[in-house]
């Protein structure tokens, strides 16, 4: 699969004197264009690298979070996610062969191939596509034409040269057919090749196949030796200065004639990874690097590292460049220093909103790695590292009408950080101080849920399991703070909502409290009906029996009309008219997501509603009767990252949609731009036009429900377009009859049924 090729760059080079001289009219004061619609970005963590390998001076490195190439020479990281081509982001292992290409192993067995000379990327499928439960990629090994790929079912032989697999070894020995081997390394080496083998539990050896035989297929043309004591197992397997060397869980070990003999210089440490060069075998234990001469000099490497290692290469001197656990890449110079793409602090997003300013806060869970937030394309994670006033356990993020950015953490309540401010204050973190009572069996332990405002000035929250049962806490105008109890059906419950659900409460226009309720005894949604006060006494419950296609309530969300969304374990209801839920069709059920596990859903600034389930995301129309586009891990190509859709946010002034995935945050930009409240300048793009083309014309700068003509240059009507609603409109090149217009320049319209008008211009190149 290519990458997607540089757009072309138009000059005077490739243009006839007459589309110069369409063009040079709009290129003068041509302004700068934002992206177009459609584009996926990805947002990974690439702290954690799982294989690194080295081309020149150049490092490439496999991470949990996609790859990224970091040159001691340059000062910018090139990244590799979804985005970028790769079908998975969840990588471990690389390589580089002799041309200079890399090859990308993932935890599913999808192998890429990158090229870095000319941009193109590569898919190997066949180990992804085999019957075989577990087949991730463990290891490359490079010996000329040849790859040993090591996996998690066995040894695959890939010839370069014809670009084809050759055999396939799943069994070794005379161990029983039954057992199944993960191969952890291997070499060719005296024309055998060599691989540590496991099944994980009582056979831990290096497997011998003599390359002069003519079939290695069946087990019993393998040879299996026993490295150290009984039960020693062989992680890594390297040549050296005409040498085989073995790094194993109880030291490092040189083949001898026949024997495997230790080290005694390093003990019985534990050696995960070995690479050699030609002065120098670097090795690691994964707190301490360590370099072998071929005079047999063991010498420790710089101090202990700052992050565990998991894998190493060599620098062009020789000595050890080390793939870290959560630092990147690792290279020694008077000290430790890390190198890593700027990115989140884990690629777990379990919740995701953006705030007034288009900043987006992700969530991190139950993981301990904090939250983060991306601003102006740079990431902050907040830990207790940076913030010692907080844990690490936050699992909810939320914006006010205010602009306030409000997360939630397991245990320690609530943070809220007020529109400008960039570091957690003591003053602005609210649990116990403020009346919040936690668990019953540790009332410190507070565990709030998502936060909304209402028009009266109050934040609102709930509780998870108060030992008061105070299940609903609020922050009033004055700023002080009261806890509520919950009635449902006149009866006090024991909890709202639980740490399943997305977003638990909302307002709806009337300013009435919506809550989940997730207490057994009275699974519901239910509508307190208290218009912006703090009396909840008057609450009404709504069940399945009423229309809902489920008591077990995911996620509520009001929408632009005023009417309440609500996601089930079993597809969407929406509430009609929220002041009298219980009228006869006041519950709508959208059938074609009936039996879907909707997670959450987010509305956009044209009404349309982003729903996030575990088989990917779905757009619907406003009123929820069409579907418009489903978003898949297939049928983006990756780009979406992950089926399993846990939140979605929507940045209205940009049109951009993020989904919080397991694996990492995606984006798409949409033409869902929150509409201008008054007509300044035009953008449109690409100017000029060319036709033919898929693309179409984009007019940025629109009102709401705006109309847009396309007229010639001297005033004659080509068409006349509705918008779809937003800021963002759209013409194909086309006059009313269907057909591709002709070259010139083209008048743009754009206008309001109240009379207000903007204009601009495009020069169309027909070819």
């Amino acid at each position: 699969m290519a990458r997607r090729p540089p757009a072309r760059r138009v000059t005077t080079k490739n243009m006839t004197m007459r589309e110069w001289c369409l063009c040079a009219l709009l290129f003068l004061a041509a302004p700068a264009v934002p992206a177009g619609t459609g584009e996926w970005k990805n947002y990974t963590s690439m702290k954690n690298v799982r294989g690194v390998a080295r081309d020149g001076n150049r490092f490439w490195a496999a991470t949990s979070g996609g790859m990224f190439a970091w040159s001691p020479s340059e000062n910018s990281d090139q990244l590799f996610t979804n985005a970028e081509g790769l079908l998975s982001t969840d990588l471990t292992a690389i390589a580089v062969d002799s041309a200079g290409n890399v090859w990308i192993g993932t935890s599913t067995g999808i192998i890429h191939l990158y090229s870095p000379s000319t941009g193109s990327l590569r898919t190997i499928l066949d180990i992804a596509n085999t019957n075989q439960t577990n087949k991730a990629i463990n290891a490359f090994s490079m010996n000329g034409d040849t790859v040993l790929i090591c996996t998690e079912f066995g040894l695959s032989v890939f010839r370069i040269s014809s670009f084809e697999f050759g055999d396939t070894y799943t069994k070794f020995g005379t161990s029983g057919s039954s057992v199944r081997y993960d191969v952890l390394s291997a070499t060719i080496f005296a024309n055998k090749i060599w691989a540590c083998i496991t099944d994980g539990q009582t056979v831990h050896r290096i497997a011998v196949g003599d390359l002069s035989k003519p079939n290695l297929l069946p087990p019993e043309s393998w040879e299996l030796q026993t490295v150290g004591s009984p039960g020693t197992t062989a992680q890594t397997v390297t040549s050296f200065s005409g040498t085989l060397y073995s790094g194993t869980s109880t030291g490092l070990y040189s083949l001898q004639g026949s024997n495997w003999i230790q080290m005694t210089a390093l003990g019985t440490q534990s050696v995960i990874g070995t690479a050699a060069s030609s002065n120098l075998l670097a090795l690691t234990t994964g707190t301490q690097t360590y370099t072998l001469t071929a005079q047999g000099t063991l010498t420790p490497f710089g101090t202990a590292l700052p992050s565990t290692a998991q894998c190493l290469t060599t620098a062009p001197d020789g000595k050890p460049v080390v793939g870290s656990a959560t630092a990147g890449i690792l290279t020694w110079s008077a000290t430790w220093t890390s190198h890593m793409p700027n990115g989140p602090n884990s690629n777990q997003f379990v919740n995701v909103t953006v705030d007034p300013t288009g900043a987006v806060w992700g969530a991190s869970g139950t993981n301990g790695l904090g939250f983060y937030r991306l601003r102006n394309g740079l990431w902050k994670s907040y830990t207790t590292t940076n913030s010692p006033l907080l844990n690490n356990d936050f699992y909810r993020t939320s914006v006010t009408s205010d602009g306030a950015v409000w997360i939630t953490s397991f245990g320690r309540g609530l943070v809220e950080l007020p529109p400008g401010t960039d570091a957690v204050d003591s003053t602005r973190l609210y649990w116990t101080n403020v009346g919040m009572v936690g668990l019953p069996n540790d009332p410190n332990y507070v565990v709030p849920s998502n936060v909304v405002g209402d028009s009266h000035g109050n934040t609102w929250t709930t509780i998870i399991s108060p030992a008061d049962r105070n299940v609903i806490a609020v922050r009033r105008a004055n700023g002080s703070w009261l806890t509520l109890p919950a009635l449902v059906n006149g009866v006090q419950v024991s909890t709202l909502t639980d740490v399943v659900v997305d977003k638990a409460l909302t307002v709806d226009a009337s300013d009435n409290l919506w809550a989940i309720v997730r207490d057994p005894s009275f699974k519901s949604v239910v509508s307190f009906r208290n218009a912006g006060t703090t009396d909840l006494s008057r609450s009404l419950q709504i069940v399945a029996a009423d229309g809902l296609p489920s008591d077990d309530i995911r996620t509520i969300v009001v929408d632009r009309e005023n009417d309440l969304w609500i996601g089930t374990d079993k597809g969407i209801s929406i509430i009609l008219d929220p002041a009298n839920p219980k009228r006869d069709g006041g519950i709508a059920k959208y059938k074609p997501l009936l039996g879907l596990v909707i997670n959450c859903i987010a509305v956009d600034p044209l009404n349309r509603k982003w729903v996030g389930t575990n088989q990917g995301a779905i757009l619907l129309s406003p009123d929820g009767t069409q579907l418009l586009t489903s978003l898949t891990v297939e049928n983006t190509e990756g780009k979406i990252i992950n089926n399993d859709i846990s939140s979605i946010a929507i940045d209205d002034q940009a049109g951009t949609v993020y989904f919080g995935t397991p694996l990492g945050l995606a984006s798409l930009t949409t033409s869902a731009a929150a509409p201008t409240t008054s007509f300044e300048e035009l953008k449109i793009f690409p100017n000029p036009y060319r036709l033919p083309t898929q693309t179409p014309l984009t007019v940025d700068g629109l009102m709401a429900n705006s109309s847009i003509k396309i007229l010639t240059s001297d005033g004659k009507l080509v068409r006349d377009i509705k918008s779809p609603g937003g800021r963002v409109g759209f013409w194909d090149g086309r006059d009313e009859q269907g057909l591709d217009v002709a070259s010139g320049i083209y008048l743009i319209i754009a206008y309001t049924e109240d009379g207000q008008v903007a204009n601009g211009k495009v020069a169309v190149l027909k070819k």
